[in-house]
């Protein structure tokens, strides 16, 4: 998913501190849940473990990632424990209800990156982001192959349409850019314009659009893959443990020298002492990191499944930028399209933590009446009428087959927050740093599909080393390969806006 309501709304609407709480019971089911995977959706440990290096809290793409590396790279003789707790079913969050597109737009990332880091750095940065769709075809490719199957795992042609004039020179110079100054990517995009665009679109009030080779971008059912994911590391490594519906109520510090362990965190079905705990809480993290409150930020978006149209190419995914933005992937077997959007111009889904809520209604009509709209109501035809029965009985037979909210979370100046948390920000003093920490990876602003999998594994090359300097915190270190030294998060200005200065737009990067 992607934050369509301007992030100056979340730091204009209510208040930067506020306490996300806990995910809610019962939240809205999407289609890529359907059905659970029996024996991981609901998986519980006979006993929850009481002692362990690792607490991962949250079992979505950014909490798998690092369990998965943390297990796959570990090359001590000593099998590491590793405990990942889940207030509801895995993968419960926002991994399970977003677009499932591997899209990074790498013009306008690339043209946004250099105004806060050089043009080297940028280039470093929008390498790492197209990185995923390799890096994520190949995790997925490398599970069992009921797992591998249920990912579906693929490259696509992709189509960013535009419907305005401005906005289109705009995308233009900034591809332009790109290909003049980052060489390796230059064959990656084409320009279409006017008829040409059109007819290859199927889309008649473009005025034109940005062609993107498979390179450039993939996608996945990131639920199938999240869950056969762990279903692995279950199988293979006796020291990972998976705890849904238990969640992380507060974390405490131990206090005596002779304990091995700085952290006790409490959950609601008891206590584990751990060495390091990972904050993989995307939005909810402030809950528990009430330093972070005000930083990272929650929003509500809508997503949906609709039928397939007979004259649409299969193997592609769309970004239509009109009132903003809507997109589009098309599922590989059944052809069937999942569209996302919010068009609500306020903030009334800005600041939501809350997901068992019904989608607002005229989100709901958007996504239920666009797609003729866009593809235009010649072109796209009449409804049909010979759609199969629904394999589920909440799937809906008819024009959109459903309709879900997830929660994205996202920061103050739309960058995430990866690495070690200093003692500042917690709040929480521990007697020995060089036992262990608290990590973070969290706020990807609607982009986690493209910085979740690899950003962590940078992280998790630092999480075990018994010491690590909690000063200001590097993602990675240059030699890395991976998010640029320039790219740090100076951890001491994160308790910024201030509320009498909140439509400021901030940039928090060492240079």
């Amino acid at each position: 998913m992607r934050l369509i309501i301007p992030f100056a709304l979340f730091l204009a609407s209510k208040s930067l501190g506020q306490d996300p709480g806990l995910p809610v019971a019962n939240p809205t089911i999407s289609y890529w849940q359907l059905p659970p995977l029996e024996g991981v959706a609901d998986h519980q440990s006979e006993h929850l473990p009481t002692d362990v290096d690792v607490v991962i809290i949250g079992s979505g793409m950014s909490g798998t990632s690092i369990a998965w590396h943390l297990l796959k790279e570990n090359n001590s003789t000593t099998p590491l424990r590793v405990a990942m707790i889940e207030a509801r079913q895995a993968c419960s969050g926002a991994t399970g209800r977003n677009g499932g597109h591997i899209r990074p737009s790498s013009y306008a990332e690339y043209a946004g990156a250099k105004s806060t880091v050089s043009q080297s750095e940028a280039a470093k940065i929008i390498r790492l982001r197209s990185a995923h769709v390799n890096a994520l075809i190949s995790a997925a490719n490398s599970l069992p192959e009921e797992g591998r199957l249920a990912a579906e795992a693929r490259v696509v042609d992709s189509i960013d349409a535009f419907f305005d004039e401005q906005r289109w020179k705009t995308a233009v110079d900034q591809v332009k850019a790109l290909k003049e100054e980052v060489p390796d990517v230059r064959d990656e995009w084409a320009i279409f314009e006017s008829e040409e665009a059109r007819n290859i679109s199927l889309l008649p009030e473009t005025v034109g659009i940005l062609t993107g080779t498979p390179k450039m971008a993939g996608a996945i059912w990131p639920y199938r893959f999240i869950t056969h994911a762990l279903k692995s590391l279950l199988g293979i490594y006796p020291g990972f443990t998976l705890d849904t519906d238990t969640a992380a109520l507060n974390i405490s510090t131990t206090a005596e020298a002779a304990d091995p362990f700085n952290f006790e965190v409490h959950t609601s079905r008891g206590s584990i002492r751990t060495k390091h705990v990972v904050y993989a809480t995307n939005a909810w993290t402030p809950h528990l990191v009430p330093g972070l409150q005000g930083a990272i930020r929650g929003g509500r978006l809508h997503m949906s499944e609709c039928p397939t149209w007979r004259h649409l190419a299969t193997g592609r995914a769309w970004s239509l930028y009109r009132n903003g933005l809507d997109y589009i992937v098309q599922m590989p077997r059944n052809g069937e399209l999942m569209f996302g959007a919010d068009i609500d111009g306020d903030d009334a889904n800005a600041n939501t933590y809350d997901d068992s809520r019904p989608p607002l209604h005229l989100s709901a009509s958007y996504l239920n009446g666009a797609l003729p709209n866009h593809f235009g109501y010649d072109t796209w035809g009449s409804e049909r009428t010979d759609f199969p029965p629904p394999s589920d009985t909440r799937v809906w037979n008819g024009r959109t087959k459903r309709v879900w909210v997830g929660i994205e979370g996202g920061s103050f100046d739309s960058r995430p927050f990866v690495g070690r948390i200093p003692q500042s920000i917690t709040g929480r003093s521990v007697k020995s740093a060089s036992v262990g920490g608290e990590w973070v990876s969290a706020s990807f602003d609607g982009e986690g599909m493209c910085f979740c999998w690899n950003r962590p594994t940078l992280g998790s090359r630092r999480l075990l080393p018994r010491s690590v300097p909690a000063t200001v915190v590097r993602v990675a270190q240059p030699h890395e390969g991976g998010i640029p030294q320039t790219s740090c998060r100076r951890w001491h200005l994160v308790r910024l806006p201030q509320k009498n200065n909140k439509n400021k737009q901030y940039h928090h990067y060492s240079r």
